[in-house]
């Protein structure tokens, strides 16, 4: 039996002031959370306890006269004695809430729920192992993640922490052969219904090196379907706004590039292509998230020439691929990725 704790939560009103950039003028003001150690900038490019989140603008930091971004998060080593991690957020406009992942409570991460200004943070749920990477329901009421215990297995909840469900791993009935159910992680939960995309190398053959896909499933866990099917990985779901089409990251040209389907993983299509850029080995591109419009999609990549490791930054380009835009400048080696695109519904 998986041990679970969960927390009573208790929400705040979250007035206009408490919504990121909600005294812009614009009435319905997009935004793109994203994870960086700016603050604390790790020789790794990533680390246990430097990273925070922050919330900025759809066109960045790097256009003239640009608001900066704004830290929600305060868990590094410059404020924090001892430091944490918060990242990995999640946008609800219908409750005006982001969830996250943060290891503030021990060295494994779990779900948290915070206003959109980054006050009255709650643990939502504690599961042994760890719990990373929440998606938030259509309606807000209800968040997947997956638990970090090896196999990992996607989970749903309700918004007070309560109804933790295993999605992906049923009981083995007596008598029948075990259902191998492999490691699934990263959901997205599709805006337009109760369908969860999330990636799983559940039907690796016997023997081969683990091989992710992308699935979908009912909310429920059932109608359990395969989108992709490639000799190599397809990871990282994202939905389109209409749920039409999905974004993911693939690997099969040799390196991870953002590549897009239609919802039944038709029509597979790579978006970007980083082949001419020097040291392409270097080159990692992933985490896509869609524009409220669907107009244009947010990812992060690597960036740097050989020898050295390099670091990441947060990306934008239309949805066909076109017009790609850096967005962010984190000081090398620091890191700045795992962007969610928001909208808050002011009027």
């Amino acid at each position: 039996m998986t041990k679970q704790m969960c927390s009573t939560v208790v929400l705040l009103a979250v007035g206009l002031s408490a919504v990121p950039f909600a005294n812009r003028q614009d009435a319905d003001e997009e935004f793109i959370l994203f994870t960086s150690d700016r603050a604390n900038p790790s020789s790794a490019g990533q680390c246990g306890d430097c990273e925070d989140i922050y919330v900025m603008a759809p066109e960045g930091e790097l256009l003239p006269d640009s608001p900066d971004p704004i830290r929600l998060t305060f868990g590094g080593a410059d404020r924090a004695d001892p430091p944490y991690n918060n990242g990995g957020a999640d946008w609800s406009d219908k409750q005006k809430l982001i969830a996250f992942q943060s290891n503030r409570l021990e060295a494994t991460p779990q779900i948290f729920v915070m206003n959109g200004d980054g006050s009255n943070p709650q643990l939502l749920v504690e599961l042994t192992g760890g719990a990373a990477f929440p998606s938030f329901s259509p309606n807000g009421n209800r968040i997947c993640f997956h638990g970090q215990a090896t196999p990992r297995d996607i989970y749903v909840m309700n918004l007070q922490g309560r109804g933790v469900t295993n999605l992906t791993r049923r009981e083995q009935v007596a008598g029948e052969p075990a259902v191998e159910a492999g490691d699934n992680i990263r959901c997205d939960w599709s805006p337009k219904n109760n369908r969860i995309a999330f990636t799983s190398n559940r039907d690796t053959l016997p023997g081969a090196a683990a091989n992710q896909e992308i699935y979908v499933m009912d909310s429920d866990g059932s109608n359990l379907v395969r989108l992709t099917n490639a000799l190599r990985s397809d990871a990282n779901p994202a939905w389109s706004p209409q749920g039409d089409r999905i974004a993911f990251e693939s690997n099969r040209t040799g390196r991870p590039e953002i590549w897009v389907m239609d919802a039944d993983g038709s029509n597979q299509e790579r978006l970007t292509n980083f082949d001419a850029v020097v040291a392409p080995r270097l080159i990692a591109v992933s985490k896509p998230t869609w524009s409220p419009s669907g107009d244009r999609i947010s990812f992060h990549r690597r960036v740097g020439a050989a020898p050295l490791p390099g670091h990441f930054e947060v990306y934008t380009m239309n949805a066909d691929g076109s017009d790609i835009q850096q967005i962010t400048s984190t000081i090398d080696p620091g890191f700045s990725g795992f962007p969610s695109w928001g909208k808050s519904s002011i009027r």
